[in-house]
């Protein structure tokens, strides 16, 4: 059987979901549409199709809880930059990222949000990513962490940069590089240059269990991206 989802803490009105990813079942994937099991069968190795397998079972299961709808029902379309949103439910939004044997899903009826998680690692080209991909000031402020932390700083800095452009749903269409969204815990607000202009996102970093890093970004609904006046959003999956 596979291990249910565990409900960790987030800010409100975010629901946060740590998916165990190492014991799902075949007939599992029987919940997933055609396009999501033609994706899951590209997979090379088994391993890999049985994570993408069981974190989208997962997404599918906690959405139809959240709508009311049955989990095969569901019906994903994309948004302008490709970003994967809930077909007919304008007021949920959500966000899933994974790796290895673990998958991270944020839910709500609020702004539009994204997730990342990465688990903790030795990182020995950890100067050269950081070039590539953080600000001038966040290369500082990672000169000037301990040794012994930097591999925690740099990923914490990466998650908040990525949870950010998800929540935005540009993905690396905008330069990690370009906007700062910090190498430390604290809450942040963050502006970001995009291809429609400038956004504001709000940035918090999580700690989903020992060994991992993760952040939740959200951002306010654009009137292009939704019904004019409306507050309720589209989130994005990876």
């Amino acid at each position: 059987m596979p291990t249910p989802p565990i409900r960790l803490s987030a800010p409100m009105p975010f629901e946060l979901w740590l998916v165990p990813l190492a014991a799902g079942r075949p007939e599992d994937g029987t919940l997933l549409d055609e396009q999501e099991r033609e994706r899951a069968a590209r997979f090379a190795f088994e391993r890999d199709r049985r994570r993408y397998v069981a974190a989208h079972v997962a997404l599918r299961r906690l959405l139809g809880q959240r709508t009311g709808r049955a989990p095969d029902a569901l019906r994903f379309e994309t948004g302008a930059f490709g970003k994967p949103r809930l077909r007919g439910e304008l007021s949920c939004a959500f966000s899933l990222s994974h790796s290895d044997d673990h998958a991270l899903i944020a839910i709500s009826a609020g702004d539009e949000v994204g997730v990342d998680l990465e688990p903790l690692r030795p990182l020995p080209d950890i100067d050269a990513l950081a070039r590539q991909c953080l600000a001038k000031r966040e290369c500082f402020h990672l000169d000037a962490t301990p040794v012994a932390e930097r591999e925690l700083a740099f990923l914490r800095a990466w998650t908040r940069k990525e949870a950010c452009l998800k929540a935005l749903g540009t993905g690396l269409q905008v330069e990690p590089a370009s906007f700062e969204a910090g190498i430390d815990t604290s809450e942040l607000q963050v502006r970001i240059d995009t291809p429609e202009g400038v956004r504001e996102v709000v940035v918090h970093s999580l700690s989903p269990m020992p060994g991992w890093v993760a952040a939740l970004a959200w951002a306010p609904r654009t009137p292009k991206e939704g019904v004019p006046g409306d507050s309720s959003n589209l989130y994005i999956a990876r």
